[in-house]
C-alpha cells in the first residue's frame, strides 16, 4: 500500500497502520481489549509447540490454534487435547509463514456452539465511525463462509445494540478509515459475544447490506470518503451521516458460488464453462448476481475459486429463504464441478429455514452430489449424444456423437432413456467411476471385463449402483469391436454446446470441457439416475452382429460386411465400372491410423476414368468442392477414408460410396487390421433396415421402462419388423434406381442442368452444370437453398434436415423415413422452376481484410512433421510454396506466388472446407486463381490459422486437423468457440459467411502473434466492410480478362502436366519402399515375426513391453542399461491422431530396445525389455 500511495494512486482502503495492526491476530486482540470490545480468553505469541500445550490447557480445551497473519480459515486448527496442539502447531506455523509472512501463533478458547456475527462498519479516518448493521456469516467450510445473511435471526434488539456499539467504539478507537467489517462469536447458550478479527476491506457479503438498506452503494461512499472531486458537501461527517440514515429494512441472504467439486472434497476445480445462466429480475423479484464468469470462461487455477455472489432480497426471512430457492433453481453452471447443487441442499435444510446455523452447521449436513468420479479414465473416453450436432454442417460443424450408434441407442434404451441422452464411449479400455448417489446404469457395444465392487459383471445389460460402489470397465474382451458405452439412466449432464452435448475433441467443445476424460473429473448426472427402470439383459436376438474373430484377411483381425450405395462420385463418370466391381468384391483392411475423424483403409487403387481433376486439382481424385455425406468412403487421392462422425464436411475429393445410416456403426468397432467388404444396398433396403433398426431399439426401451419379459419384447419386434419390411417395399412414389448418377435433368436457355446424385440414404447431392468453376453455378445453389427452406417452411418438404452448399453442388440432407427418396426427387425438380435468373443478381457480401504471414514457421513444422510421418518425399516437398510456384508455371517464383496471393480478393463459396467455418474461396480474378495438386496422402496436422490453397481454392484452418491443402501462410483464428469478442457471437461462432470476399495483407512472424493474442481477447479488430457481390458486373469482369486469362491458363497447364510425371514417378518410388517393407504395417508385422532373437528375452525377471496397438514410434526416451521406475514413460507411440506414453510395468535395468524412431510397431510386438531382477 505504501509503494502504492508513493506512486501517486489513491488509496481508497484503510490507512497502511491500521491494515498491519489488525493483520495481526494477537495485536488485534490487544486494540479490542483496550476499547473495550470483549474478547475470548487466549494466549499471545508463543514459539513452541510445549508452550502451546501449556497455554492450551490454561484456557482450557477445546481450543483453536492460530496464525496470527492468518486469514480465510489458514493456520487455524481445532484441538480438542495436548496430542492435537503437538500436532497442528507445526502446521499452523508453516501456514502462516508460507501465505502470509508470519510464523506467529497463539491459542484462543474455542466455543462449541458459535455463531459468527460481523458488523459493517465505516469511518472518516480521524475517530468517527458508523455501522450498518450486522451479518450472520455461520454456514461455514474449513473457516470459510458459504453463506450470509441480515439481519442474523440469532440477534435480538438489545444484542444488535450492543454488537454494533462494540464495533463502533472499536472503529472509533482505532481511527478506521473507509469501509471494514468487525467479527465477532456468540456463544448460542451464554448469548455473549466475543471480537474474532478485523477484515481491512471490503468484505464479498457486503451486498446484501447494501440491499437491506435501501440499496445504498458502499464502494461509491469509499470513492465519495477519498476522492475530493466527488466528497459531498457538509465533507466526510455529511457523508456518514447520510450511510447511518439509510434504513434497515426486510432481510438479504447471500450464497457463494465457487468452483469446487463436492465430490472430492470441495477442492477447487479450475477448467471450462460450458455453459452459465443467472436469475434476473424478470425471473426472481429482488434478485442480484455478483459475478465475473460467463459461459465460455475459463477459470484459472491461479485465483481464488468464487465465480458468483448470488444475492436475494425480501421484507420477511421466509421471504428471502423462498426467493433464494427460487433463484438457485434458475442459476445453471455446468462444464466446472461447482457448488450450486449443494447450495440448493443447504437452503432448504430444516435447520436453515429455522435460522438454526451455528459455525458446526455442516458438520452434520448431508450432501449426495449427483456426480460419478473418474477415477481411471480408460482410452478416449468422452460423452457423446446421438445424433449429436445437427443441422450445422453447412458451416462445418461436425455431428460428432459415438462411433457405433447402435450401440449407444441400445445402452439408452436398456436403462429407459430417450435416444438423445448423453453416454460415455470408450475404446480398449474402459473408465472406472466412483457413483457418490445411487444410479441404473447400462453397458452395450464391444464386450469389455466390468466389475462392481470388485463382483464380476455379464455385459450387454443394466444394472443398479449404490452410491459409494465402484464399476469397473477393463479391457476388451476378444480381437473384435473397439468401442464400448455406459449409459446412467436420466444421462450424462454435461452442459450443451450447440444443441448436443457431444463431444468433439479436435473443436475442444462439447461433452467435458471439450476433451476425453481425466482422473479426478466428476460427471454430472441427472437427478432422476436411480428413479424407475428396470434392471435388464439385452436378449441375445436383439445383440448387434458384430464380425467374427480371425476371419479377416490371413487369419488376422476380424471381417466385416458393410452395406453401401453407390455415390455421388462412381460408374461411369469417375471411376470404372470394373473397379466398381473389385470395390465390392474386395477386402479393404483398417490402417492403424484411424480414429473418429475418419477411418483409413489400405486395398485396391482406383481406375480413375479421368486423367485428372481438372480445375478441382491435378489428380483425378480431386474435384471441386462439396459437401461430404457422413459415412462417404473418400478417395484422398488413391487413399480410401471412411468419412465418420468427426470428420470433415466439405472438401475436393470424390466419394464412389456412401455407408448407409443403419450400417455406419460398423465402421465405429472396427479395429487396425481387421478387414472391410462393401456390399451393394438398394434403397429399398436401406429405408427397411432404418426402420427396423428403429423397432429394435425401440423394443429394448419397453424392456426397461416398463418390464416386459423378453418373449413379449420378441414378439412385439417381429411384428414391428414385418411392419417395416412391407412399408419399404410399397412407398408412396416408386423408388428411383439406386445407383450414383439416379436422375439427370438436360441443360437448356436460363438452366445449367442438374444431376441428382445419391449419397447414402440419407443425402442427395444436387450438381449444377459442367465440371467447371463457374460462380454463377455457386449463385445458384444460393437460391435453390432458399427455395427448399420455403418449401419445408410451407409444408412442401417434409423431412428436409439441412441444405449444404458446395462449389456447383448442394448436399441435401433428409429424413428417408418422413420422406422417400421419390417423393425428394420430385420436391427438388419443383423447386428447379421457382429460381430465378441468376445472371443479373446482386447478393449481400462483405470485405474482410486479415493478416497473413507468408511462408511462416508453422508451415514449415507442419511440413516437417509429414515428412516425417507420412511421406518423406513429393514434387510438393519440402516446400509448398516453391511447389505452387512451379506447377503454375510462374517465372517469378515463391515472390510471384506471394504477389498473387496478396492481390487476390477470395469470394467465399463454401464454409467448412476441412471444418468449423473454414472457407472453401476463389479468387474473384481468375488470374489470381492458383492450381495446386492436393497432399497425397493428406497431413495428420495443420496448425489453426494456416491458410493453404488446394485445386483452385483458398483455405483458412480453424482448429488443428488433418488436411490436404498446399501451405502459404499464417492468419488469424477464424472460430471462436462460446463467440465471447470481436466479429463473433455465441450463436454464430464462425467469421465468415457465403460470399465474404476475403483480403490478406503481409505482417511478419511477431505481428501476427500480437495480433492473433489480441483478436482472441477483443483488444485487435479487423476491418470488415459492407459490400455487394454482383453477378452481372462479375461477369463482365472475367470478360475484359478474358485474354489475359487464357494465356495464363495455358502455361498452367503445361507446368501441370510436367509436375503429374514427376508426382507419378514420386508415387511409383513411394510403391516400390512400401513393397519392399519400408512402409507398411504388414511389412513390420513381418519383420516381427522373421526375428529370432525373441526368446532371448525369455528370462526370469525379464519383462517385455509391448505396443498395445499398430502405431508409429513417436519418441524413444530411454537408452540401453538405463535405470527406469514403475511408471516412467519409455516409449512414445503416436496413432489415431493421438501420442500415447508407453510406460515401464516394473521398476529395473533395461536391457534392449527394439523399438525405432518412425517405426510402425505392430500390435503386440516388443518394443522394450526391462530386467526386474536387477532392482
Amino acid at each position: 500500500m505504501t509503494a502504492i500511495t508513493e506512486a501517486g494512486v489513491t488509496w481508497l482502503g484503510p490507512t497502511a497502520k491500521t491494515m498491519h495492526d489488525f493483520s495481526l491476530k494477537h495485536v488485534a486482540r490487544e486494540i479490542a481489549r483496550h476499547a473495550g470490545v470483549p474478547i475470548l480468553e487466549g494466549s499471545g505469541l508463543v514459539k513452541e509447540a510445549a508452550d502451546a500445550v501449556l497455554e492450551a490447557q490454561k484456557v482450557g480445551y477445546p481450543v483453536l490454534l492460530k496464525a496470527t497473519g492468518g486469514g480465510g480459515g489458514m493456520g487455524i486448527f481445532l484441538c480438542s487435547n495436548d496430542a492435537d496442539v503437538l500436532r497442528q502447531f507445526e502446521m499452523s506455523q508453516h501456514q502462516g509463514q508460507a501465505f502470509f509472512g508470519n510464523a506467529g501463533v497463539f491459542v484462543e478458547k474455542y466455543i462449541e456452539k458459535a455463531h459468527h456475527v460481523e458488523v459493517q462498519i465505516f469511518g472518516d479516518g480521524s475517530g468517527s465511525c458508523i455501522h450498518l448493521g450486522e451479518r450472520e456469516c455461520s454456514i461455514q467450510r474449513r473457516h470459510q463462509k458459504v453463506l450470509e445473511e441480515t439481519p442474523s435471526p440469532l440477534v435480538d434488539g438489545a444484542m444488535r445494540e450492543q454488537l454494533t456499539s462494540a464495533a463502533v467504539a472499536l472503529g472509533a478507537a482505532s481511527q478506521y478509515r473507509s469501509a471494514g467489517t468487525v467479527e465477532f462469536l456468540v456463544d448460542e447458550d451464554s448469548r455473549r459475544f466475543y471480537f474474532l478479527e478485523v477484515n481491512t476491506r471490503l468484505q464479498v457479503e457486503h451486498g446484501i447490506t447494501e440491499m437491506a438498506h435501501g440499496n445504498i452503494d458502499i464502494v461509491e461512499a469509499q470513492l465519495r470518503l477519498q476522492l475530493p472531486g466527488l466528497t459531498p458537501e457538509g465533507g466526510a461527517a455529511a457523508l456518514l451521516q447520510s450511510l447511518a440514515a439509510a434504513p434497515a429494512v426486510g432481510c438479504a441472504i447471500e450464497v457463494r458460488i465457487n468452483g469446487e467439486d463436492p465430490a472430492h472434497d470441495f477442492s477447487p476445480c479450475p477448467g471450462l464453462l460450458g455453459y452459465v445462466a443467472f436469475p434476473t429480475a424478470e425471473d426472481v423479484e429482488g434478485v442480484r448476481v455478483d459475478s465475473w464468469v460467463e459461459t465460455g470462461t475459463e477459470v484459472s487455477p491461479h485465483y481464488d475459486s468464487l465465480l458468483a455472489k448470488l444475492m436475494v432480497w425480501a421484507p420477511t426471512r421466509q421471504e428471502a429463504v423462498a426467493k433464494m430457492v427460487q433463484a438457485l433453481g434458475k442459476t445453471e453452471l455446468q462444464g466446472v464441478p461447482n457448488n450450486v447443487e449443494f447450495l440448493r441442499a443447504v437452503v432448504t435444510d430444516p435447520r436453515f429455514i429455522a435460522g438454526d446455523t451455528t459455525t458446526r452447521f455442516l458438520e452434520g449436513f448431508r450432501f449426495v452430489p449427483h456426480v460419478a468420479e473418474v477415477m481411471v479414465p480408460g482410452m478416449q473416453t468422452s460423452v457423446q449424444d446421438w445424433p449429436g450436432r445437427t443441422r450445422l454442417w453447412h458451416v462445418g460443424v461436425p455431428p460428432s456423437g459415438p462411433m457405433d450408434s447402435l450401440s449407444h441407442r441400445l445402452a439408452n434404451a436398456l436403462v429407459g432413456n430417450e435416444e438423445g441422452a448423453a453416454a460415455l464411449e470408450f475404446s480398449l479400455q474402459g473408465p472406472t467411476l466412483r457413483f457418490h448417489c445411487s444410479a441404473l446404469v447400462a453397458l452395450a457395444g464391444a464386450p469389455f471385463t466390468a466389475s462392481l465392487d470388485g463382483r464380476s459383471l455379464e455385459w450387454g445389460g443394466s444394472f443398479r449402483v449404490e452410491a459409494g460402489q465402484v464399476l469397473a470397465v477393463g479391457q476388451l474382451v476378444g480381437n473384435v469391436g473397439v468401442r464400448g458405452y455406459l449409459a446412467v439412466r436420466g444421462g450424462i449432464q454435461v452442459p450443451k454446446y450447440l444443441d448436443s452435448r457431444s463431444t468433439f475433441p479436435g473443436g475442444k467443445f462439447g461433452g467435458y470441457q471439450g476433451r476425453y476424460l481425466r482422473v479426478g473429473d466428476s460427471l454430472p448426472l441427472s437427478k432422476t439416475a436411480d428413479e424407475g427402470g428396470y434392471p435388464t439383459r439385452l436378449p441375445a436376438a436383439l445383440a448387434p452382429a458384430f464380425a467374427d474373430a480371425g476371419s479377416g484377411e490371413g487369419g488376422k483381425g476380424a471381417s466385416w460386411r458393410v452395406g453401401v450405395i453407390s455415390g455421388p462420385h462412381a460408374d461411369p463418370d469417375f471411376i470404372t465400372s470394373d473397379f466398381m466391381e473389385v470395390f465390392h468384391t474386395s477386402p479393404y483392411k483398417v490402417h492403424y491410423q484411424s480414429n473418429r475423424l475418419g477411418v483409413r483403409l489400405v486395398g485396391p487403387k482406383p481406375d480413375w476414368v479421368r486423367p485428372d481433376g481438372g480445375e478441382g486439382g491435378t489428380h483425378p481424385s480431386n474435384v471441386h468442392d462439396h459437401i461430404y455425406a457422413i459415412g462417404a468412403i473418400n478417395f484422398t487421392g488413391d487413399h480410401p477414408v471412411v468419412l465418420t462422425v468427426d470428420g470433415p464436411s466439405l472438401g475436393g475429393f470424390v466419394c464412389p460410396a456412401t455407408i448407409t445410416s443403419t450400417e455406419l456403426w460398423k465402421i465405429g468397432q472396427v479395429r487396425p487390421d481387421d478387414s472391410v467388404t462393401f456390399v451393394r444396398l438398394s434403397l429399398t433396403d436401406a429405408l427397411a433396415e432404418r426402420l427396423r433398426t428403429d423397432a429394435w431399439v425401440g423394443a429394448v426401451r419397453a424392456m426397461a421402462t416398463e418390464g416386459l419379459a423378453e418373449e413379449a419384447v420378441l414378439a412385439a419386434y417381429s411384428t414391428a419388423a414385418a411392419a417395416a419390411l412391407e412399408a419399404a417395399s410399397a412407398p408412396d412414389v416408386p423408388m428411383p434406381p439406386t445407383k450414383a448418377l439416379c436422375q439427370e435433368l438436360p441443360a437448356k436457355a436460363g438452366f445449367p442442368g442438374a444431376q441428382y446424385r445419391l449419397a447414402g440414404d440419407r443425402y442427395v447431392q444436387v450438381d449444377y452444370g459442367p465440371m467447371h468453376l463457374d460462380i454463377r453455378l455457386r449463385v445458384r445453389v444460393y437460391c435453390l437453398r432458399t427455395v427448399l427452406a420455403e418449401m419445408a417452411a410451407a409444408g412442401e418438404f417434409p423431412g428436409l434436415i439441412e441444405t449444404s452448399p458446395g462449389v456447383r453442388s448442394c448436399m441435401v440432407e433428409y429424413d428417408i423415413a418422413a420422406i422417400s427418396p421419390g417423393r425428394l426427387l420430385q420436391v427438388l425438380e419443383a423447386a428447379e422452376t421457382r429460381i430465378p435468373d441468376v445472371s443479373s443478381m446482386v447478393l449481400p457480401s462483405r470485405i474482410v481484410n486479415l493478416p497473413m504471414a507468408f511462408d511462416e514457421r508453422w508451415t514449415h513444422e507442419a511440413i516437417a512433421k509429414y515428412m516425417k510421418s507420412v511421406r518423406p518425399s513429393a514434387p510438393y516437398l519440402p516446400d509448398n510454396v516453391a511447389y505452387i510456384a512451379e506447377n503454375n508455371g510462374l517465372e517469378g517464383g515463391k515472390a510471384e506466388v506471394r504477389d498473387k496471393i496478396f492481390s487476390a480478393s477470395y469470394l467465399v463459396l463454401g464454409l467448412g472446407d476441412v471444418y468449423l467455418g473454414a472457407p472453401c474461396a476463389v479468387p474473384m480474378d481468375p488470374r489470381h486463381r492458383l492450381v495446386t495438386t492436393k497432399m497425397n496422402p493428406a497431413r495428420t496436422y495443420t496448425a489453426e490459422g494456416t491458410v493453404g490453397i488446394g485445386g483452385s481454392y483458398m483455405c483458412i484452418y480453424p482448429m488443428d486437423s488433418p488436411g490436404g491443402y498446399q501451405l502459404v501462410g499464417r492468419t488469424l483464428p477464424i472460430w471462436n468457440t462460446f463467440g465471447r469478442s470481436g466479429p463473433f457471437s455465441p450463436s454464430k461462432p464462425w467469421l465468415l459467411d457465403f460470399f465474404d470476399q476475403v483480403r490478406f495483407f503481409q505482417v511478419s512472424e511477431s505481428e501476427l502473434e500480437s495480433m492473433r493474442a489480441g483478436f482472441v481477447t477483443g483488444l485487435y479488430d479487423i476491418d470488415i466492410s459492407p459490400t455487394t457481390f454482383d453477378v452481372a458486373a462479375f461477369a463482365a469482369m472475367e470478360a475484359s480478362v478474358a485474354a489475359e486469362t487464357a494465356e495464363f491458363k495455358g502455361k498452367q497447364r503445361a507446368a501441370m502436366d510436367r509436375m503429374l510425371v514427376a508426382e507419378a514417378e514420386s508415387l511409383k518410388q513411394l510403391a516400390a519402399a512400401a513393397a519392399a517393407g519400408k512402409d507398411s504395417a504388414a511389412a513390420a508385422a513381418a519383420a516381427v515375426e522373421d526375428e529370432d532373437d525373441e526368446l532371448v528375452y525369455d528370462k526370469p525377471g525379464h519383462v517385455k513391453v509391448t505396443a498395445a496397438f499398430s502405431a508409429n514410434v513417436w519418441d524413444v526416451r530411454i537408452s540401453l542399461g538405463q535405470a527406469v521406475a514403475a511408471g516412467d514413460t519409455l516409449v512414445v507411440l503416436e496413432a489415431m491422431k493421438m501420442e500415447t506414453p508407453l510406460t515401464a510395468p516394473v521398476s529395473g535395468k533395461v536391457v534392449a530396445i527394439r523399438a525405432k524412431l518412425s517405426q510402425l510397431a505392430a500390435s503386440g510386438e516388443t518394443l522394450v525389455v526391462i530386467d526386474s531382477s536387477s532392482v
